[in-house]
C-alpha cells in the first residue's frame, strides 16, 4: 500500500512525530493512534538500517508514511534509506541550492536525478513491481525535505526554494538557534523573527513549510501561520511525559 504523504499536504496540513529509538512497536502505535507520518530518525538517533526498515514496515502496517531523516546530506545515506522504503527523507543542514540539488539527485531517478537504480530492492518489492512503474512512482510521490537550521540556509532560502525537485522546507530550532548564537533562546525575537520569514518565505514559494514542534499548542500555532507539516516532538519526549505524569500522580497525597 502506499501512503501519499505528498497529497496529504496538499490538502491541508499533516501530523506527525520523530522516533529516535529503535521501537517498531511504538511507530505502529503511532499510526493506529492517528497521526499522518513519522520520521525515523538517524541523525541523532541510533537506528541502523536494518532497524529503519523494520520501522518502516511497522509504519506501513498502521497507515502512516515513513519518512527518514538522513545522518547527512549523502548519496548513500539517502540510497539505502530509500531502497528499503522511506516515502520520503529529511536531508539535514542543506545551506545552498548546490547542498539541496544534491538532494534530489540522491532521491530521484532518470531524468531529474541520479540515484542507483536496483529493481530488486524493497521499495521496488524485490522486483514484482515492474520497473517502469517503481521508476515513475518514484520521481512522482517521493518526498524531498531539506532543514533549514543554520542562518546560512536562512541567508540561502530562495535559491534553495528554487531548487526543482526540492517539495519542503523543515524548520529545526535547535541547531538554528546555535547557529545564530543564542542556543535555546527560543523566544529571542531575533530567533523569532527569522523562523517566521523562513515560514513566509517558503509558503509564498508555493513549497510547504515544516516544523518541529515541542507540543501541541505550538503545532497549532504553526499550523495558523501556514506551516504544513507539522512534527511534534519525538518517541523520547513523550515516552519522558508520560513516565513524568505518571510519577507525579503516583507520588500525590
Amino acid at each position: 500500500m502506499v501512503f501519499l504523504l505528498k497529497e496529504k499536504i496538499a490538502r491541508g496540513a499533516v501530523n506527525g512525530t520523530m522516533v529516535l529509538t529503535y521501537a517498531p512497536a511504538s511507530v505502529e502505535i503511532l499510526g493506529y493512534a492517528g497521526l499522518d507520518y513519522v520520521i525515523v530518525d538517524t541523525e541523532h538517533g541510533a537506528n541502523d538500517i536494518a532497524e529503519v526498515e523494520s520501522m518502516i514496515r511497522a509504519a506501513e502496517v498502521s497507515g502512516l508514511t515513513p519518512v527518514v531523516r538522513v545522518t547527512k546530506n549523502e548519496p548513500a545515506y539517502i540510497l539505502r534509506a530509500m531502497d528499503v522504503g522511506a516515502r520520503g527523507v529529511l536531508v539535514p543542514q542543506v545551506n545552498s541550492a548546490a547542498e539541496a540539488d544534491r538532494a534530489v539527485r540522491a532521491v530521484k531517478y532518470y531524468p531529474r536525478g541520479d540515484r542507483g537504480l536496483a529493481g530488486i530492492v524493497r521499495a521496488a518489492r524485490y522486483g514484482f513491481q515492474p520497473l517502469d512503474r517503481y521508476i515513475a512512482d518514484t520521481n512522482e510521490n517521493t518526498l524531498v525535505i531539506v532543514q533549514a537550521e543554520d542562518i546560512r540556509a536562512v541567508d540561502a532560502l530562495d535559491e534553495i526554494l528554487a531548487v526543482d525537485g526540492v517539495d519542503g522546507v523543515f524548520v529545526g530550532p535547535a541547531d538554528l538557534s546555535h547557529s545564530m548564537a543564542m542556543p535555546g533562546r527560543f523566544d529571542d525575537p531575533e530567533f523569532t523573527r527569522t523562523v517566521h520569514a523562513i515560514v513566509e518565505r517558503t509558503v509564498r514559494s508555493g513549497k510547504f513549510a515544516g516544523m518541529f514542534c515541542f507540543d501541541a499548542a505550538q503545532a497549532r500555532y504553526w499550523r495558523g501561520q501556514g506551516v504544513r507539516m507539522l512534527c511534534v516532538g519525538s518517541d523520547t519526549m513523550l515516552f519522558a511525559g508520560a513516565a513524568r505524569a505518571l510519577a507525579r500522580e503516583l507520588k500525590a497525597d
